[in-house]
């Protein structure tokens, strides 16, 4: 039994059958959208078929592809991130690498 207790607005445990009974702002909204979304590979190359491009460039381009967050845009093409290896630093330019493996 690890599951978290969820309790109602005066910090009591909601019972089998109970209700918040709080404000209607802080119930869970069901129409968030899932941000996990996964940049894979493939979207990198995609970006990169054309030549280098200046990382703010790359990553607005994979958020328009991609429709991930800018945040997981930017952290793809970190030097020491997922794609590290297939990613080439010069200057402001980003190159795409291709490494066999």
């Amino acid at each position: 039994m690890n599951e978290s207790v969820q309790l109602n607005w005066a910090g009591q445990p909601i019972r089998r059958g109970g209700v918040y009974g709080g404000r209607a702002e802080f119930l869970p909204r069901e129409d968030r959208r899932d941000r996990r979304e996964k940049i894979i590979q493939n979207d990198l190359m995609e970006v990169f078929e054309n030549g280098a491009l200046t990382k703010a460039l790359a990553a607005k381009e994979l958020q328009r592809n991609t429709g991930a967050s800018r945040a997981s845009c930017y952290r793809a093409l970190q030097p020491r991130g997922r794609f590290a290896k297939h990613l080439h630093f010069e200057a402001d330019l980003v190159y795409w690498r291709r490494c066999e493996t």
